[in-house]
């Protein structure tokens, strides 16, 4: 019964998605960084880890690194909208490599897990069939 709950749950997180999980950056002294959990941040996605979207959105005039899950992955420009895209994402850090400081509020995470895309929808019929289910 309970594998069952479980196995309903992962395909109407596959078919529809997750909530967007918003979360606005505080003020980021030079050289300092900020570090988010996603499970503790944000308690209701843990329904839904690991979430699969990334997306920085830096209004700041300052560039800052990124690292997802301990491995860095990007520096962000000021003023540049950056999405990581099929990661799970279990946690990320926001360090501020400039010079100057970053205001609060100047830059912002949203972390989700899209929809199933109508070409992946096709591609998961076609493999059920191929493997005669």
């Amino acid at each position: 019964m309970l594998e069952r709950l479980q196995a309903e749950r992962d395909l109407r997180v596959l078919m529809d998605g997750s909530p967007n999980f918003f979360h606005t950056f505080g003020a980021i002294v030079a050289g300092a960084s900020e570090y988010i959990e996603v499970a503790t941040t944000f308690p209701r996605a843990r329904g839904f880890a690991p979430l699969q979207s990334l997306v920085i959105t830096n209004n700041s005039g300052e560039f800052v690194d990124l690292a997802v899950n301990g491995r860095p992955e990007a520096r962000i420009p000021a003023g540049v909208i950056m999405t990581i895209p099929n990661t799970a994402i279990w946690s990320f850090l926001l360090t501020n490599n400039d010079s100057t400081n970053v205001a609060s509020g100047e830059i912002t995470a949203n972390v989700s897990t899209p929809p199933l895309g109508a070409d992946q929808a096709a591609r998961m019929s076609l493999k059920r069939q191929l493997m005669g289910r």
